[in-house]
């Protein structure tokens, strides 16, 4: 497959533009919200605290759900309208951008243009903070000026209309991802915004109400055995969990580390750029990708070998296209955004001990790359992808599958098998769910036996049904 056919269904006249990395400072610590803007917390140490057993769902009962910054927001204690200091909140759903002060209203302004659903330039919902402004910035992929421009992560910016170097303005439609107003409103937004303001950016997948629906067991005394430490299996589009174990606590990620790693090539990373394999990436443990010193590539290719067939060398390629420690800052930054508070990156590749999570967190994660990622999903679902002399084949057991929706596999001595796997389940009687199934710390023989015994057990003894069906 080509990467016309997959990778970019709408043009590139600016993906956001790219700034000087070296000016950006990334944030790898958990945060914290002190007079609007953003500040930092030690991160929650690694402390593993074993549970007794599963923690099903009750008969009627919902155990929970997990819910992210990523999301748009429906409840008042996480509304950012509330908090103290300078606030900007930009509604993807509602296409507006406000900008509140202690808790008041200055401004309300219609935003123009976003990202296209579906795409990888989608624009990206979380918490963040102004990096760098600049009343008038040049983006060197689309050779344009993007006016009164306001750095959030990555590639992404607010700013005003932008305009080719004759003067002459850009055509009407979807941005490059970015936050796109009117260049009068952008420059509001430029004079109450400073470094380090906190930028709210609320996704348009509206989240369902818990009370519309819930999960039910036929046969609890039919729980199989699962020999994972650690694992979650939840609904992708509510939240809702309904299994889970040892679900807080924290263990090496493996490989799932490259979900993450796409995501910030995505969103930070110049997709047209050339990437040269150092030899330095070589020497990370695996030959996974078969990548050859000199060799180059564009860097959408290298997200293929990075999850068709885990290539650790690919991994280490796209780091070190903003340089390494950027891009882990990046990293962490991301998962702070959007809620991972357990999760840290200490390497792109997940082959590092330090690089860890939580089966809740992936939870997270992986819902925020279903709705606003979703073209990651797609790569792991592709039987292989040629460019070159390559052909990169996925290697995932589930590939296959007609039902499955994608993932990730991971494994290491110190993290055992670890594994997201996303299934379309037939669990009601009018439409399907999108199911996670998460595992961590996981010593199955087979990497794939846990998946297939918990989707065998719940497509035979879990089914979901509103609220009012319930209670017949």
């Amino acid at each position: 497959m080509k990467t016309s056919e997959i990778f970019y269904t709408v043009g590139i006249f600016f993906f956001g533009g790219l700034i000087a990395f070296g000016l950006v400072q990334g944030i790898s610590m958990s945060r914290t919200i002190v007079a609007g803007t953003v500040d930092v917390a030690p991160r929650v140490q690694r402390e593993v605290v074993k549970e007794a057993a599963p923690t099903p769902v009750e008969d009627t009962q919902l155990l929970a759900r997990v819910d992210s910054p990523a999301l748009h927001a429906t409840q008042k204690e996480t509304d950012p309208r509330s908090l103290p200091g300078k606030n900007v909140v930009a509604d993807l759903k509602e296409m507006t951008l406000s900008l509140y002060e202690d808790g008041v209203s200055v401004a309300e302004l219609p935003i123009l243009a976003k990202g296209r659903s579906g795409t990888p330039w989608e624009t990206i919902p979380g918490l963040y903070s102004v990096k760098t402004k600049e009343q008038n910035h040049f983006s060197s992929i689309g050779h344009v000026w993007m006016p009164y421009s306001m750095q959030f992560f990555g590639n992404y910016f607010i700013h005003g209309w932008p305009y080719y170097e004759g003067g002459a303005p850009v055509a009407q439609g979807f941005s490059g991802g970015c936050i796109r107003l009117s260049t009068a409103d952008a420059k509001k937004v430029y004079e109450f915004a400073t470094l380090g303001t906190a930028v709210h950016v609320l996704g348009d997948q509206e989240i369902a109400p818990i009370m519309n629906a819930s999960y039910k067991i036929k046969n609890k005394n039919a729980f199989p055995k699962i020999s994972a430490q650690s694992y979650l299996i939840g609904d992708l589009d509510t939240g809702e969990i309904i299994f889970s174990k040892n679900a807080s606590d924290v263990y090496p990620t493996a490989s799932l580390a490259k979900l993450m790693t796409a995501t910030v090539s995505l969103e930070a990373v110049n997709q047209y750029q050339r990437a040269t394999v150092s030899k330095n990436a070589l020497t990370t443990y695996g030959e996974q990708g078969g990548l050859k010193a000199g060799e180059t590539f564009e860097v959408k290719d290298l997200i293929y070998p990075l999850l068709l067939e885990s290539s650790n060398d690919a991994a280490e390629v796209l780091a070190e296209q903003i340089g390494r420690s950027q891009f882990l800052s990046l990293m962490n930054e991301k998962a702070d955004a959007i809620g991972l508070l357990s999760t840290h990156f200490d390497d792109p590749a997940g082959l590092s001990q330090e690089t860890v999570s939580t089966s809740k967190d992936l939870f997270k994660l992986v819902r925020y790359i279903n709705n606003y990622k979703s073209y990651i999903l797609a790569v792991t679902r592709l039987p292989q992808y040629e460019t070159g002399k390559h052909s990169w084949h996925n290697i995932s057991r589930f590939v296959s599958d007609k039902n499955y929706i994608g993932g990730k596999d991971g494994y290491t001595d110190e993290a055992k098998h670890t594994k997201i796997s996303l299934f379309k389940m037939k669990l009601s009687e009018f439409s399907d769910r999108n199911i996670a199934f998460v595992f961590l710390d996981d010593d199955t023989r087979t990497k794939e036996q846990d998946v297939r015994t918990m989707v065998d057990f719940v497509g035979k003894n879990v089914y979901y049904a509103p609220e009012m069906l319930s209670k017949k």
